[in-house]
């Protein structure tokens, strides 16, 4: 698996955060959605369907890869030039600290269940979560942050200096949506607890 495809879905999940952003609101009902298309179609004059947005939050699966053009259509309307662009400004922007597994970087991937992923970030916010296998992790414990003990949540990397970014944030039945924690300072602590044999 190349560096790229190793880091697609973290590059899809800043995208949906910047998305969210720009038109100031997370999409959570098709309200949101429609308002998204909207915004899109009046700078781009023209716009994704509402069921490709949904696929690329993950509300409806996807049966196969992303269109690049939907991709580009996309980084354009945030103000790029197009998808590659997009990628390598956020990697120059330092959002993606490095391509390698170093003591500051956890790749889920590279987790087995039962292993632990401990983090802080400002201000005060503390969060312990197990690995669950497949990107998922249950939040063990939590000071200070919206996320709670026992939410279950996909996230596919951790980097101290960049923020947490998680999908599929469930409380019990309940998809509260995207989460991002440190969105200005990012990650101030990580740890890595291996699972107990």
């Amino acid at each position: 698996m190349t560096i790229m495809q190793q880091y697609s879905q973290y590059f899809i999940e800043c995208l949906r955060q910047d998305l969210e952003l720009k038109v100031g609101r997370t999409m959570k009902t098709p309200s949101d959605f429609n308002v998204l298309i909207l915004e899109i179609k009046k700078v781009m004059k023209e716009s994704p369907s509402i069921s490709t947005m949904k696929r690329l939050w993950g509300y409806v699966p996807i049966a196969s890869s992303r269109s690049t053009t939907t991709l580009n259509l996309l980084s354009r309307f945030l103000g790029y030039r197009d998808w590659p662009d997009y990628i390598e400004t956020l990697m120059r922007g330092n959002r993606i600290e490095s391509s390698f597994l170093s003591s500051n970087t956890i790749l889920a991937s590279k987790l087995v269940p039962g292993d632990i992923v401990d983090c802080e970030w400002n201000p005060g916010r503390h969060v312990s979560m197990k690995y669950l296998g497949n990107n998922r992790f249950q939040v063990l414990t939590a000071e200070m942050s919206k996320l709670k003990e026992g939410f279950t949540l996909t996230a596919m990397i951790f980097s101290k200096g960049n923020p947490l970014f998680a999908t599929e944030v469930m409380d019990g039945e309940n998809n509260l949506g995207s989460y991002v924690g440190g969105k200005e300072s990012g990650l101030t602590t990580l740890r890595y607890i291996p699972a107990k044999n």
